[in-house]
């Protein structure tokens, strides 16, 4: 995955913003209301955006389809009242036309507007009869060409025109929410910025996380177009009911947090909220496009799309780790048995020691580690490939993965005395760790802990006296990651000391917990438990360091949506397979539409998490990036997995099939995915202050 612009695309982003979005443009979207603003038009064609993808040859840029969606993106911040979207896509078709008439248009179209939807004042260019035609201001028709080739020419055409006004949406949704985030940090309520509110900041939150999924589909859906994805044609659908149905949404909750002064006409929300209405709705009702994804999905649809050229970006995961995924492949098609298959688990219930040690010496446990304690240094990307082949063969990380957490910890802070004595076992896999953070009064406020360290009599170790909730794994493991409280007379966050404590010591207990997702997790006590002072990590009290480095692991992307990928393969061989009746449920439009939703939602969590795995990787992650993969991809996945189990009912709670089955177990196991790591709520705070500059 790589989405740096290139320097070309860089200032080509830099000049449209600095057109677009200023007070200037907003204010004429003030004065034109829904009419076409014709000087503006001309001033944008003298930029070159309004051609700027028609061919050189025709007098254009010959610009990529990516670019055209920056420069788009740039307009809907200013909510500019100009059809730029329909406009380029629509210059574009008439130079690929040809003929008198459509390059004598292509001629004007740097005077008069031009747009595919009717738009007062704007030209439309419409498809009737087998023939491209123009409708004048006038109303007067015009005949550009007719023909399979005509009509083939401007069904891409408004192809390229649906995923460019998804830009120009992205852009206004997301101005529309810094608007509203900016007004909630200057108004007071009861003495306090409104915008420090919950019911305030996370509605915002989770629109402008709604938007960035948005930007990522959209450029999912050129890049497949520029590589000739199969699925490309569903992925311009998927971005068109997204970006539609997500701002339309967000700019109304922007207009909610101006509260009664967003209902004025003084204060250009309302402009936001018009204009994305207009430009959502231009070709009706967006939930029909789930439709238009479910057919071009699962009922064969085809649909002429445009070239899209060099987008100077990539989305997928890259040779590298496609090639890795393969390798992995390989390994679990000859070593999983039958037996291996039948004890495969989502959860720590489908761990196999023998297994687990096979993995570790194939180099699959811990690939990324340094080769120096036993791994290949793996990237990022390949251990997510990796993460969707244990997923396909629903074989667990979850041990694996509690596991590299602490050993991460061990690497970073711990002596090179416990290093040599803990990182080979665990590498090896004859070891595991668990996590011991969250106490039963503490929740997510892991900071708030009451587990205790006091120094020994001879200051050579520790007693740790506490309790430890959610501490899944524990009886599997050899150590855990404990978090104690060392300075009880200091500020919560200072007296915290991080220790890699040994699960075989005198005074470590551990108690079942089970739970409603068919999984084990445990509480474990500590009744003055001993401890070296080597299995500290860090300094004492220094416990937010190690804290911080475990978290920026824990909210890194990877993971968090990789069971949403078996949902949808459940809910796909449910959909294909005979009913009683005889029929598919996948030749069911209604059926469609539903799967078409889970679809979607799994492509935008799959995005924001790879965005957030790579950025990690780049040491560009930003303090909300991590969050907001969490939250879109464990929500969603709740959302969809309650949908589909109930689009299934009532065989799905019968377990009738595997598939059904899965669908059901799944839809009780997503529920733990939004609390897990923190939940929801708190993701969603995170999101307000660190994305939108809201106050705590």
């Amino acid at each position: 995955m790589k989405l740096d612009l290139n320097e070309q695309q860089a200032l080509m982003s830099a000049t449209a913003l600095r057109f677009f979005d200023n007070d200037t443009v907003v204010a004429r979207a003030r004065a034109a209301s829904h009419v076409a603003d014709a000087d503006l038009w001309r001033e944008t064609a003298e930029m070159g955006f309004v051609q700027m993808r028609v061919p050189e040859t025709a007098g254009g840029l010959d610009a990529g389809l990516f670019d055209a969606a920056l420069v788009c993106e740039a307009a809907g911040r200013g909510v500019a009242p100009v059809p730029l979207a329909d406009g380029i896509a629509a210059c574009r078709l008439l130079a690929l036309l040809g003929g008198a008439k459509a390059l004598a248009l292509l001629a004007e179209s740097s005077a008069t507007p031009i747009a595919f939807a009717p738009v007062a004042g704007a030209m439309q260019i419409v498809n009737e009869a087998g023939g491209v035609l123009a409708i004048g201001t006038d109303g007067s028709r015009h005949l550009l060409a007719e023909g399979e080739a005509a009509t083939t020419a401007y069904a891409a055409a408004r192809a390229e025109c649906t995923i460019l006004r998804a830009a120009w949406l992205v852009g206004a949704a997301a101005r529309a929410i810094e608007l509203a985030a900016a007004y909630a940090s200057e108004r007071k309520q009861f003495g306090k910025p409104i915008g420090s509110f919950q019911g305030i900041a996370h509605p915002l939150a989770e629109a402008i996380t709604d938007c960035e999924g948005g930007r990522l589909l959209v450029w999912n859906a050129i890049c497949a177009i520029a590589k000739g994805r199969g699925n490309s044609a569903a992925l311009v659908a998927m971005a068109d009911w997204w970006t539609a149905r997500s701002a339309r949404i967000a700019v109304t909750r922007a207009l909610r947090t101006f509260g009664g002064y967003g209902l004025s006409t003084e204060y250009d929300i309302h402009l936001y909220f018009l204009a994305i209405n207009r430009m959502a709705l231009a070709d009706g009702d967006p939930a029909l496009r789930l439709a238009q994804v479910g057919e071009r999905l699962w009922a064969g649809q085809r649909i002429p799309l445009p070239e899209a050229g060099a987008t100077g970006i990539e989305m997928g995961m890259g040779e590298a780790a496609e090639a890795y995924a393969d390798e992995v492949r390989r390994f679990f098609e000859e070593a999983m048995t039958p037996n291996l298959r039948a004890h495969a688990h989502h959860s720590t219930e489908g761990h196999d020691p023998t297994f687990h040690r096979q993995l570790a010496a194939a180099g699959f446990a811990y690939p990324d580690w340094p080769r120096q304690w036993g791994g290949e240094e793996r990237s990022a990307m390949e251990i997510t490939a990796l993460g969707r082949v244990f997923e396909q063969f629903r074989w667990t990380r979850v041990p694996i993965g509690c596991t590299n957490m602490g050993a991460r910890m061990v690497m970073k802070f711990g002596t090179s005395e416990l290093q040599a004595e803990v990182l080979p076992r665990l590498a090896d896999g004859s070891a595991l760790s668990c996590l011991g953070f969250t106490e039963p009064e503490s929740g997510s406020d892991m900071y708030a802990a009451r587990t205790r360290a006091v120094r020994d009599r001879d200051g050579s170790g520790w007693i740790i006296s506490g309790q430890k909730m959610f501490t899944t794994g524990a009886h599997l493991s050899d150590y855990v990651l404990l978090l104690a409280r060392t300075d009880p007379d200091a500020p919560k966050h200072a007296g915290l000391t991080i220790f890699f404590v040994p699960m075989d010591l005198p005074g470590v207990s551990v108690q079942p917990v089970h739970t409603l997702q068919d999984e084990r997790t445990n509480i474990t006590f500590y009744d003055e438990v001993r401890v070296p002072d080597r299995y500290r990590l860090g300094e004492v009290n220094g416990g937010l360091a190690v804290m911080a480095a475990a978290m920026e692991i824990e909210h890194g992307g990877e993971g968090y949506h990789i069971h949403h990928h078996s949902l949808m393969e459940a809910a796909e061989e449910w959909a294909i397979a005979p009913g009683p009746d005889g029929e598919r449920p996948i030749d069911r439009p209604d059926v469609r539409v539903r799967l078409a939703e889970t679809r979607t939602h799994l492509e935008i969590a799959d995005l924001l998490c790879r965005r957030a795995t790579q950025a990690g990787a780049d040491g560009t992650l930003g303090r909300a990036t991590g969050p907001m993969a969490k939250l879109f991809a464990t929500e969603s996945y709740m959302r969809d997995a309650a949908d589909l189990v109930a689009l299934t009912a009532p065989a799905s709670l019968a377990h009738l099939t595997p598939a059904l089955t899965e669908i059901e177990s799944m839809h009780r196991q997503s529920i733990g995915q939004t609390i897990y790591g923190g939940t929801s709520e708190v993701h969603k705070s995170i999101i307000a202050q660190y994305e939108l500059g809201m106050p705590r």
